[in-house]
């Protein structure tokens, strides 16, 4: 059996995902990083179905299936930045704390550079296209939330780093610290995608195909670009293993030690009981 390259990838990224889960697990990082574990469990499950269900189902339920699981991971992917936020502006771990009109402001500009940046990019599909097939309508917005989802969380994603990176340090949390080495992954995922997704559409408005052989040749071209995006994500697994297995500078995991129970000796009992004289007895006496 000889395996590709894309099938040689899918391995690799499974298997970091398994190793990173045993490390949140192992290390007591899944108490910290809730949202960040239920969001690598989710894409290690996604990986998991997509290429087990790819083929075995129907054109229609695949996308059902594929795009409904990349919605879902863009909202929880949005719940991993507040969490990486929360956890640096919001501990007080150097006296400062994020007041109420900071988180209303950042929130504000980088979600309209988000979604301002989504409603550019395009393509948007018109009315025209969807009344042309009322019954796959729900299908469609379906597709359409986990595509532009998943663009949204990308660049609000880089934003959000960016300020963790400029202003993380100011709040106690350096360079090796947990949420600052989880969101550099997260934005060099995040940046792959965008450059992969940039280039390719590009590549579909300006290359104008005329035979086969140009067909083929942009195909492989689009191809080599996904697979390196595969392999930045397992850079990106491998970094998250390295650095969440370390502690962070001035804090220490505490490590279960094993007591042993004292035994418990039971009382001497009394097998014969001896006998009474009757010098010895109460009653006797007096």
């Amino acid at each position: 059996m000889h395996w590709n390259v894309e099938q040689i990838l899918w391995a690799l990224i499974l298997a970091g995902h398994l190793i990173l889960l045993i490390v949140l697990m192992g290390r007591n990082r899944v108490s910290r990083f809730p949202w960040f574990t239920a969001g690598i469990a989710l894409s290690a499950v996604s990986l998991i179905a997509n290429h087990l269900l790819h083929g075995k189902l129907t054109t229609i339920a695949f996308y059902w299936q594929s795009y409904t699981t990349l919605a879902i991971q863009a909202i929880v992917g949005i719940f991993i930045l507040v969490e990486l936020a929360r956890r640096v502006f919001s501990s007080g771990k150097a006296g400062l704390i994020l007041k109420a009109r900071g988180w209303i402001g950042w929130t504000m500009l980088t979600v309209a550079i988000s979604i301002a940046a989504v409603w550019a990019w395009g393509p948007w599909p018109t009315m025209a296209a969807l009344k042309a097939q009322p019954a796959q309508i729900p299908l469609l917005i379906v597709i359409l939330t986990g595509m532009k989802g998943e663009l949204f969380v990308a660049l609000l994603t880089a934003q959000v780093t960016l300020l963790l990176l400029i202003f993380g340090r100011r709040f106690g949390y350096g360079w090796r610290s947990h949420p600052r080495q989880i969101a550099l992954g997260l934005s060099t995922n995040a940046l792959s995608f965008l450059a992969v997704q940039g280039i390719s559409d590009i590549i579909k408005h300006t290359v104008h195909l005329t035979s086969r052989e140009e067909y083929a040749r942009v195909v492989r071209l689009i191809t080599n670009l996904e697979n390196g995006r595969s392999a930045i994500w397992f850079v990106v697994l491998v970094w998250w293993i390295i650095w969440l297995w370390r502690d962070e500078p001035g804090v220490v995991t505490p490590v279960p030690v094993l007591v042993e129970e004292p035994e418990v000796v039971p009382p001497p009992q009394l097998t014969e009981l001896p006998e009474l004289t009757s010098e010895d007895d109460p009653a006797t006496q007096g």
